[in-house]
């Protein structure tokens, strides 16, 4: 069984989640809010329907002439050692960092509670370790993992936009990007997307 579109947009509709359909091409994008701000996610189906990749778009840059890219690698390679299912990745071309989960699909189906647990891993690991890195870049020093907050556990507004719609989903928080608003610089270009 191939993974569709359709089959895509059943599983961000069974999570309740705003998104937007490219028209050109099997792919659905959301915006999420956090604590320390508002990321774009993609999520693509790939490879005949048989490769399912969920990413940022536009989360950091670090250009391979950078004054402080080999910290800020040594962050991406901690936090790959740490992480299982969600990944960073480094475009050396461009700089381009992203934050990304891969499944194989293959000859079965991705289940709602499958999808469910990419997003759960992948939205607070995109949030609560975007001011480590940013701090890294601007100074070339870590500032250590900032994964929880002061009283342990997620920090409040990350905990209370998971809560909101339930155990085990994901708060669809986002909005259409703003009509006319072009990239970030050095954002690579995405298709334009339709409203569901």
């Amino acid at each position: 069984m191939a993974m569709t579109i359709e089959k895509l947009k059943k599983l961000c509709d069974g999570e309740g989640l705003k998104y937007f359909v490219a028209p050109d091409r099997p792919a659905a994008m959301m915006v999420f809010g956090g604590t320390n701000g508002r990321f774009q996610i993609i999520a693509k189906v790939e490879v005949d329907g048989r490769f399912v990749q969920v990413r940022t778009i536009a989360y950091l840059h670090c250009p391979a002439d950078h004054p402080h890219v080999v910290p800020v690698l040594k962050v991406l390679g901690h936090l790959n050692y740490q992480l299982r299912l969600v990944k960073f990745g480094w475009d050396p071309s461009d700089g381009e960092i992203a934050v990304y989960a891969d499944i194989w699909v293959e000859d079965g189906d991705l289940t709602q509670t499958q999808f469910k647990a990419l997003f759960r891993s992948l939205i607070p690991t995109v949030d609560l370790n975007y001011k480590r890195l940013t701090q890294t870049i601007e100074t070339g020093r870590d500032p250590g993992e900032v994964l929880a907050s002061p009283g342990g556990g997620l920090p409040s507004a990350l905990e209370e936009a998971l809560r909101k719609i339930g155990p085990g989903q994901v708060p669809a928080g986002g909005s259409a990007p703003e009509e006319g608003s072009k990239p970030d610089e050095g954002q690579k270009d995405e298709p334009d997307f339709d409203v569901v």
